[in-house]
């Protein structure tokens, strides 16, 4: 399964959602036939059929509000049966479209692990998209004494990317992975 992002919080009465979308085009919602709602803590991307606690929705609608995807479900009727599912991620059993060769799917990249000059650095927890039009690279920082997350904007120069061995070669500017460092 695929996800295509998580409901935010709840819009207005009639049980509608923000969302906060994973998909370059959320409009594409109104296309798919099977969507899935499930915990956040949730992964059903391997798996083919969901088990409860996901259960399948169908929109009842969809619209954008300040420039965010905004859903409703039929199953969920107003506001007060929107309440428990604010966090739930939205999941498609549907087919993922055809890709062009050389691109990729941001789940893809998931799990990979990086390397800057053969040193394993860390491993892809996402890509997010920006308003600037491309996407962030998030980092989960794994070298001695480091913990969190780094942001690292996705400039094809700096990526060798080799998804079938699940390795990223990255090439960064000097200096770009220390940013959140204070000098003595």
């Amino acid at each position: 399964m695929l996800l295509l992002g998580h409901l935010a919080k709840i819009q207005g009465l009639k049980g509608e959602f923000l969302m906060h979308e994973l998909m370059d085009d959320p409009g594409r919602l109104t296309d798919l036939a099977c969507l899935v709602l499930a915990p956040p803590a949730l992964d059903l991307e391997p798996v083919a059929e969901p088990a409860p606690p996901a259960r399948t929705v169908r929109l009842r609608s969809f619209r954008l509000h300040q420039d965010r995807a905004c859903v409703a479900f039929q199953e969920i009727p107003d506001r007060t049966a929107s309440e428990p599912y604010k966090g739930w991620g939205l999941w498609t059993t549907d087919p993922l479209a055809p890709l062009a060769e050389g691109e990729s799917y941001r789940h893809d990249w998931t799990g990979c692990e990086v390397f800057v000059a053969g040193a394993k650095v860390g491993e892809v927890l996402r890509l997010d998209p920006t308003p600037m039009g491309y996407d962030m690279v998030v980092l989960r920082d794994t070298r001695p004494g480091r913990r969190g997350q780094r942001d690292i904007p996705y400039i094809k120069a700096w990526f060798q990317v080799d998804l079938a061995a699940r390795r990223i070669e990255l090439d960064p500017p000097e200096g770009l992975l220390d940013l959140d460092t204070v000098a003595d």
